[in-house]
């Protein structure tokens, strides 16, 4: 449950997760130092409870961390961005074998799946503000990011069936693709707590990686997918003679 906390500097209002109770941190705003109460403020009497939270900062009644952010993990990142790198490797092998469309299609969705999870945890270590008070860790970051992996899946399947029933043209991807990212957008923004450009950059950190294995699998940049349809559509029977 957030924990309602008011900066004694500059009486700003904000929540922080639950997990914070108890350690200090700076204000996102002034930069003050907070002692985060163990448990939430109360709404009425909030300015007698900053002044009372700020003596207890004073005696040192709460215990203090060093930094209650996330820095980058380099070893972290570089085995995320090995494993993708070793799909796309995969799929690559496989998209110069021969096979049936229904198939490439089957293997193009499952790489994406492989792909999804950890090309969200590390557009998040890239994009995540250093200003915040906090970053998501531990479970509850790969919960959020298992939940934007899967929304991100469901919303690239969502605009490739809309490719395929439509056979749009190149503007006409386009503006489904800008569609998907403001939906995707809107899905990372809470989830992450991201600005809303870091949230859009965050699924294209996502998204790019993704358009590479669509076109190692063999089906082509997304923008050309009404032109392999035509391409890839069986001739009509001649006409017989006579007939």
């Amino acid at each position: 449950m957030p924990i309602n906390v008011i900066c004694p500097g500059c009486l700003k209002r904000f929540q922080v997760g639950a997990r914070f109770a108890g350690m200090q941190g700076p204000c996102p705003n002034c930069k003050t130092i907070i002692a985060i109460p163990k448990e939430s403020l109360k709404m009425r009497g909030d300015l007698d409870d900053a002044e009372s939270e700020k003596e207890k900062k004073r005696k040192n009644l709460l215990r203090p961390i060093p930094r209650l952010d996330m820095d980058f993990d380099p070893v972290q990142a570089k085995y995320y961005a090995l494993g993708v790198c070793g799909v796309l490797l995969f799929t690559f092998i496989l998209g110069c074998m021969p096979m049936y469309d229904l198939f490439r299609s089957l293997l193009a969705t499952m790489m994406l799946c492989l792909v999804a999870f950890p090309l969200t945890l590390f557009g998040y270590q890239i994009l995540w503000d250093r200003e915040q008070f906090f970053a998501f860790s531990g479970e509850d970051l790969y919960r959020r990011a298992g939940i934007a992996a899967a929304g991100y899946v469901i919303l690239w399947l969502v605009f490739e069936c809309f490719l395929a029933a439509t056979q749009a043209g190149v503007f006409v991807s386009w503006f489904y693709f800008a569609a998907i990212l403001v939906l995707a957008t809107l899905l990372a923004h809470p989830l992450f707590e991201l600005k809303t450009r870091d949230a859009c950059l965050h699924f294209c950190t996502f998204a790019f990686p993704v358009m590479v294995l669509r076109f190692f699998i063999g089906l082509g940049w997304f923008w050309q997918s009404s032109e392999l349809i035509r391409y890839s559509a069986a001739p009509p029977p001649p006409i017989l003679p006579g007939m």
